[in-house]
């Protein structure tokens, strides 16, 4: 698998692991076994959502250092969109039953759609985990070389116009913000 690919359905994995997490929530017995009725999915579930968020932690730190110096021309923050990434979280609330195979087959298809869709359509949904790492979404537009582009960035730092940032590729259409250039390296 390419590592961009990898990339990609780590950070869309990561970000539906809070889904998990309520999953896991509502398949717990609270009154009589103080157990999970489903075990086994439940321990499929949370420890995919659990690698997903060390693995993606873990691919953070190892970013090297952006090969790509661009001035930021304009910037909007998207991780104010997150109701459009709240849409799938309302299947946890209807009669979503871990026991029936039918709603496992479901929400495994309407997943890998999304994940899909994601990818071909070069579109990003919020990742709350890395939103509670204290990373942001935004729509760049920059100039590299003389030439003015536009892409979607994660980083951590707060982007604005007329500054310069180093960014490098996380997916054909994601970028990650590794460092603000500084006025000494200008």
């Amino acid at each position: 698998m390419k590592p961009r690919l990898l990339t990609a359905i780590l950070l869309f994995i990561s970000a539906y692991s809070p889904l998990f997490l309520i999953l896991a929530v509502k398949d717990f017995d609270f009154y009589c076994s103080y157990s999970f009725n489903h075990p086994i999915g439940i321990s499929i579930l949370l420890g995919l959502s659990v690698l997903s968020v060390i693995l993606l932690f873990i691919t953070i730190s190892y970013i090297k250092m952006g090969n790509m110096p661009v001035t930021v021309k304009g910037v909007k923050n998207r991780s104010v969109d997150l109701i459009n990434y709240t849409i799938p979280y309302i299947v946890s609330f209807f009669g979503f039953d871990l026991a029936k195979v039918e709603d496992i087959i479901s929400l495994s298809i309407f997943l890998l759609l999304l994940l899909l869709l994601t990818i071909k359509s070069k579109s990003v949904f919020m990742n709350p985990i890395l939103l509670l790492a204290g990373y942001n979404l935004y729509d760049l537009e920059y100039e590299f070389d003389r030439k003015s582009s536009s892409i979607i960035v994660i980083s951590k730092y707060e982007l604005k116009s007329g500054e310069r940032y180093y960014i490098r590729s996380l997916t054909r259409f994601l970028y990650f913000v590794t460092e603000k250039e500084t006025a000494n390296a200008q």
